[in-house]
């Protein structure tokens, strides 16, 4: 029994180090007021629920789709949003695209980044454009949540350099389309 156990010490800090821990940062705490219902559904059985959209600002009542990646253990599932027809559906997507799509999320930092209008960027480019698109991701944990919304990032990250989080934005959502349109 000794041996088991001193083997069980030995090999046990090289398992922890394995393992991925991902928290959110920079969100707040909790609230289901804030949520679609059928994020706070998906959020009852997961560990994490990370919705995506594009919403157009010219069309502020157009309905959007989601794109929904949950996360409970180290099981994987995807879902899209009908808006339109209020309908969640999974997405049968193989294992590995799911699990390119949570690696792309956690190195792309979704979890710790700051919403657009939170980081200071000076551009004088800022104001050029009207009804374009907004990125919407919105990251929920069990005690934590966060919304990240950057507009139209592709065109910003072209004429204001220097922000780094945007390129994680467009990074994020081009693996997204990749793994749906594929």
């Amino acid at each position: 029994m000794r041996i088991w156990a001193g083997i069980f010490l030995l090999f046990m800090p090289f398992v922890l180090l394995a393992q991925e821990v991902v928290s959110i940062k920079e969100g707040k705490a909790y609230n289901q007021d804030e949520l679609a219902p059928f994020l706070h559904k998906l959020t009852k059985s997961n560990d994490f629920v990370i919705s995506y959209r594009m919403q157009f600002t010219d069309k502020p009542t157009e309905k959007s789709d989601y794109f929904i990646l949950a996360k409970n253990d180290s099981n994987l599932a995807a879902f899209s949003y009908i808006e339109k027809n209020q309908q969640l559906k999974p997405i049968n997507l193989a294992n590995k695209n799911l699990l390119l799509v949570w690696d792309t999320f956690v190195q792309n930092e979704l979890f710790s980044i700051k919403n657009e209008k939170d980081i200071p960027n000076f551009c004088l480019e800022k104001y050029q454009i009207y009804n374009s698109h907004s990125y919407e991701f919105v990251l929920i944990g069990k005690r934590v949540m966060k919304r990240l919304l950057y507009y139209d990032p592709e065109y910003y990250d072209n004429v204001c350099y220097g922000m780094a989080e945007r390129r994680k934005i467009i990074n994020s959502v081009s693996v997204i389309n990749y793994v749906v349109n594929n």
